[in-house]
């Protein structure tokens, strides 16, 4: 029966593994789907939380697709894209200036400039047509190592540092991507690691340290409001301070206030359908080229803002997200989930 268990643990691993090597064949994207499946996460969203993980479609429809024409200098390109349409490479202009990013996605109607206000308007926006519930699920190897990947896209990004939010100290950007990342070593009956991203990096644990939502293989996943990071546990959590703009630390440690945190309240569970208490989420596979808006060539969103007292007050910080194939997560899934600090 031991040396039965073995041979059957090996075939699945082999089959992880063929699936990994040849996406195309129907066997091997079969198996792909189903083992994506079998560990899915179940994300528990915080009670106050405004927007769950949803479909890139509904947002490039409610964009303006633009393109930097010189330093800060935006001039649009449809006011109608199409998602299966998005360019792929930067324009002669974008080269010959070095303008990074190429494209964005500018949202019609709203702004994160606006603060907590702006969370109702893209709220609304998001919910009109009723939204989709997806997480995009990708499936890889390394080594002798399987690589599952999750990417959940949000319409949008508010970290506030007072909970409930509001316009004290702010963060924001259209459009997020969050990922939660599971290894499998080849030949294992089991995965070895489970890494949660979390702003600009994350936090791993071993797989029989990880909660699992009622003793299933679904990994439970506590998603922080606003800004979509992901934990193991409820509460305040920490934001490394790597990942605070320095202006930040700087005024709050003037004002002698705390670093700020991330909370997270359990409220509603999403994940794989049939799961106890969970609404359903699909699994839409992926790859670094299909569909083919994972080539896109620009952000999520327009620039990301940063808010704060007067002297900050409200001052661009950044650009919205890319699409997940430019993050190191994805490039380098194994180191970049070794590399993050260890909780269990």
């Amino acid at each position: 029966m031991r040396s039965l268990a073995r041979w059957l643990a090996l075939l699945g691993a082999t089959s992880a593994c063929l699936a990994a090597a040849f996406p195309g064949s129907a066997a091997a994207s079969t198996h792909a789907q189903q083992l994506l499946e079998k560990y899915q996460p179940v994300t528990v969203m915080d009670t106050n939380e405004s927007f769950v993980p949803t479909t890139v479609e509904a947002f490039v429809a409610d964009a303006d697709l633009e393109t930097q024409a010189a330093p800060n200098t935006w001039t649009v390109v449809s006011s109608s894209p199409s998602a299966t349409a998005l360019p792929t490479t930067p324009t002669a202009a974008c080269i010959a200036q070095a303008l990074v990013p190429c494209y964005r996605l500018n949202q019609h109607d709203c702004t994160p400039a606006t603060g907590v206000a702006s969370v109702s308007c893209y709220r609304n926006e998001w919910l009109s047509p009723s939204p989709r519930s997806v997480v995009y699920g990708r499936l890889t190897s390394a080594g002798r190592t399987t690589i599952l990947q999750y990417w959940y896209f949000s319409y949008n990004d508010f970290y506030s540092y007072d909970y409930p939010p509001d316009d004290f100290i702010w963060q924001a950007h259209e459009g997020d991507w969050e990922a939660v990342t599971i290894l499998i070593r080849h030949g294992a009956a089991h995965p070895r690691w489970i890494g949660y991203s979390q702003h600009c990096t994350g936090e791993r644990r071993s797989w029989r340290h990880t909660p699992r939502w009622h003793g299933s293989t679904h990994p439970v996943v506590d998603v922080g409001i606003g800004s979509h990071a992901n934990f193991f546990s409820t509460g305040d959590h920490p934001i490394a301070v790597q990942c605070i703009p320095p202006q930040a630390v700087a005024f709050l440690q003037a004002q002698g206030l705390a670093l700020p945190v991330d909370h997270s309240h359990a409220g509603q569970a999403y994940g794989p359908a049939g799961a106890a208490g969970v609404t359903p989420t699909s699994v839409a596979r992926i790859t670094a080229t299909r569909p083919e808006w994972m080539r896109f060539a620009g952000t999520w969103g327009e620039y990301q803002f940063f808010h704060g007292p007067n002297p900050i007050n409200t001052v661009v910080s950044g650009f919205s997200p890319p699409s997940p194939p430019a993050a190191g997560l994805w490039q380098h899934p194994v180191q970049t989930i070794l590399s993050w600090p260890r909780t269990g």
